[in-house]
């Protein structure tokens, strides 16, 4: 994954991209998650954090 991912990085390609989604699915069907059962866990997600629409990053997190 992490070459994949760099070569999205160096490129910004959609192509690297998909990529990047095969590997994905290929871990999902590794762990035998199906896709329905990953949109769920991934939409549970987006409710309960929010997505990255804003293209904000969280740099560092503190206690006071």
């Amino acid at each position: 994954m992490g070459e994949e991912l760099q070569e999205y990085i160096d490129s910004e390609s959609v192509e690297e991209l998909a990529d990047l989604v095969e590997v994905v699915y290929a871990i999902l069907e590794h762990k035998d998650v199906s896709l329905k059962e990953f949109e769920v866990i991934r939409n549970r997600k987006v409710e309960e954090r929010g997505a990255f629409k804003k293209k904000l990053l969280l740099k560092e997190v503190s206690d006071g």
